[in-house]
């Protein structure tokens, strides 16, 4: 062998080793804090690759330092991010995503259209990046891949992010969580101030731009748009309503609902009312199984967070699922009533099997291998009987 061939071997070699993780495991044997901290303490580059179901995502490190992160759920794109920060409007949204080209990054076309400065997109790629960090806390099962080569991706803007103080962050955040959810359960909330009630810093322990808050709270505009108005993600200023509430300084703006008309023909009511009462029964079914399996509070995140999944399906706006698991038939059917008649059991069949399957999914990762025989019999069963009485 020539000493080129034995030169070209060994780098096959290295690069053979480069390919293969150096560290790898479940996240149900080692927590992510002290997964994090031991690629920080050995000052590590490359890249960490997790994995939950069929949600990915990868942080990337330098030096034992995170300086980017990215996922795989269109939920956590930075399109998305910036919509749900408030920094763009729906309207601009769809208008940029429509011109997005392969290739190109949407944050950078945002700014080319004038719909963010550059400084909002500094903004934004940081804050949506720690975002990604932080939902991975959540994370109680999954399974981890490290790569350690040199970094190899395209993203412009990257950050230094302390591994300890985003630990201390991600921890603090799930200890919070759950007690800002019992009083600000969604970013459409609005609130007033209390009459007479003077905000005093440092009882409250708030900076200055998380005070600008305060001056912005009117009634009128929501948690979202506040985050809008400041460089604040929407868990921030959750926090500081959270903060302000508990100190009876501000409180919730209360509005009677309003319901849209039902307009259903005589001759397909019967039918449609049938398929979304058995699919409710399955939803019914699937909640209670995984609230056995992993207790209420995280039951109530995962059908919430699938249920977001689908936004973009008109079936489902303005409709969320009880505390049973159950959704609001009226106005899940309202949402078909001005369709075409020959359209709405298409549009309701499609909608409710695509959210089935996503839920379907989400509660098979949380069950034992009884628990997943019984709920995909049970559904088979429930479709089954559907089909049956829809076809006599």
């Amino acid at each position: 062998m020539t000493e080129q061939q034995i030169a070209d071997s060994f780098d096959d070699t290295q690069t053979r080793r480069r390919k293969r993780p150096i560290l790898e495991g479940d996240l149900t044997a080692i927590q992510l804090p002290d997964l994090l901290a031991f690629i920080a303490m050995i000052r590590a580059t490359g890249k960490l690759l997790l994995r939950q179901g069929e949600l990915e995502k990868t942080v990337y490190w330098k030096d034992g330092e995170i300086v980017f992160a990215s996922s795989s759920s269109p939920d956590e794109t930075l399109g998305r991010f910036l919509l749900n920060q408030g920094k763009i409007t729906q309207q601009q949204y769809e208008e940029s995503k429509a011109r997005l080209q392969p290739g190109m990054r949407h944050g950078k076309l945002l700014v080319q259209m004038g719909y963010i400065s550059p400084k909002d997109l500094w903004w934004g790629v940081k804050n949506q990046v720690t975002e990604i960090l932080y939902g991975l806390f959540t994370w109680k099962a999954g399974s981890f891949h490290f790569f350690q080569s040199m970094i190899d991706f395209q993203e412009k803007i990257t950050l230094s992010l302390s591994t300890t103080s985003l630990i201390m962050e991600g921890i603090r955040r799930m200890d919070e969580s759950a007690r800002i959810k019992e009083k600000i359960k969604s970013s459409e909330m609005t609130f007033e101030r209390v009459q007479g009630a003077d905000p005093n810093k440092e009882d409250l322990d708030l900076t200055q731009e998380e005070l600008k808050i305060w001056d912005h709270i009117d009634g009128q505009r929501t948690i979202r748009e506040l985050a809008g108005l400041c460089d604040l993600t929407e868990f921030e200023v959750s926090r500081i309503m959270f903060q302000l509430l508990s100190a009876r300084m501000i409180e919730e703006v209360t509005r009677e609902k309003t319901y849209r008309p039902v307009f259903l023909d005589v001759e397909d009511s019967p039918e449609l009312l049938k398929v979304i009462s058995t699919y409710n029964g399955m939803f019914e079914y699937l909640y209670r199984a995984l609230d056995r399996a992993i207790g209420e509070e995280s039951a109530r995140e995962i059908f919430t967070s699938t249920l977001q999944s689908t936004n973009e399906n008109e079936l489902w706006n303005g409709v969320f699922f009880d505390q049973y698991g159950r959704f609001d038939e009226n106005m899940l059917i309202a949402n078909i009533s001005e369709l075409p008649f020959e359209e709405r059991k298409n549009v309701l069949d499609e909608g409710l099997n695509t959210l089935l399957s996503i839920q379907l999914f989400e509660v098979s990762q949380h069950l034992d291998a009884t628990g997943k025989v019984e709920v995909f019999r049970f559904i088979s069963d429930q479709k089954s009987q559907l089909e049956a009485a829809l076809a006599g």
